[in-house]
């Protein structure tokens, strides 16, 4: 009878964990969060929407359509 030989290859690697603690349930964070609220949130969006209302041209909306324009040239 022949003995099979079989072999194996295992090996672990770790990494120090840092805590996050700090970054998670620091002061800074919290007075963040607490002071965000729902009204103050609508008004940035309502902002956001007023400015682009105001804006005249969309300049990355108008190059990416004569991208598509000049290729279209070649078709």
């Amino acid at each position: 009878m022949s003995k099979k030989e079989t072999w194996s290859y295992d090996w672990s690697w770790t990494q120090p964990y840092t805590s996050m603690n700090e970054f998670f349930q620091g002061k800074d964070c919290r007075e963040i969060y607490k002071a965000l609220t729902v009204e103050q949130e609508l008004d940035r969006l309502d902002q956001t929407d007023e400015a682009i209302q105001n804006m005249l041209t969309y300049p990355d909306a108008e190059s990416i359509l004569n991208k598509i324009k000049e290729e279209s040239k070649y078709d």
